[in-house]
């Protein structure tokens, strides 16, 4: 289903229209790969929609990046490296389950705003250093074990949409009577970095910040 909605989000004439927020956070991502020391030959972009982190990666961070998504609409739009010596491939796949992909291949991986429609997080993202070794995983000289190689991203807090959630609730009270779920429910950062402590992860860093649109 999920897919399916993509598919039709990405085939709207007024999509681009709001690009303008992801464009925003895969700037934001980018800048955080640009702080890394060491260079990573293959980084994966999970449900990378449209490509609003490709743009920004530069030769010496990235060698290759691989941009996967669930909808083969948004794969087909998404855009590549500024920096023409940054190689893309674009595949289509479940983020969730990353089928295409063997262990023991990637050094970087990254998402921007699309951890939030995952169905279980815990088990997908990071409940063991097995999960994380299947996920983060090329092995070489610069990274000596899991909790050494980077995992930048983005995804939306507890806090997002609270205004339009009120209205909703408030709304559908007077109206109905009652209150229905209509938004996802949103991550807790303490959450967040708790998943990251369990999988092995000695260095985490969250941060939030808030973006009014």
């Amino acid at each position: 289903m999920k897919r399916r909605q993509r598919d039709w989000a990405a085939r709207q004439p007024e999509f681009e229209d709001a690009q303008y927020l992801k464009e925003e956070i895969g700037w934001r991502i980018a800048d955080r790969v640009f702080d890394l020391t060491k260079f990573n030959p293959l980084a994966l972009d999970i449900g990378c929609g449209v490509g609003n982190i490709a743009p920004h990666m530069i030769k010496e961070n990235v060698g290759t990046l691989i941009q996967c998504d669930m909808s083969e609409e948004m794969v087909s739009k998404s855009r590549g490296a500024d920096d023409s010596e940054v190689k893309i491939e674009r595949v289509v796949c479940d983020e969730e389950k990353l089928e295409p992909f063997k262990t023991d291949q990637f050094d970087l991986l990254l998402s921007s705003l699309s951890a939030h429609w995952i169905n279980d997080l815990p088990q997908c993202d990071v409940p063991s250093k097995a999960t994380v070794s299947r996920w983060y995983v090329r092995f070489n000289e610069g990274y000596e074990n899991v909790s050494d190689r980077p995992r930048p991203g983005a995804l939306f807090a507890e806090d997002s949409l609270f205004e339009l959630r009120c209205s909703l609730q408030l709304a559908e009270m007077e109206r109905t009577g009652g209150v229905g779920s209509h938004i996802s429910p949103f991550i807790k950062a303490q959450d967040i970095g708790g998943l990251l402590n369990k999988a092995g992860f000695d260095m985490v860093t969250l941060d939030s910040d808030e973006v009014v649109v």
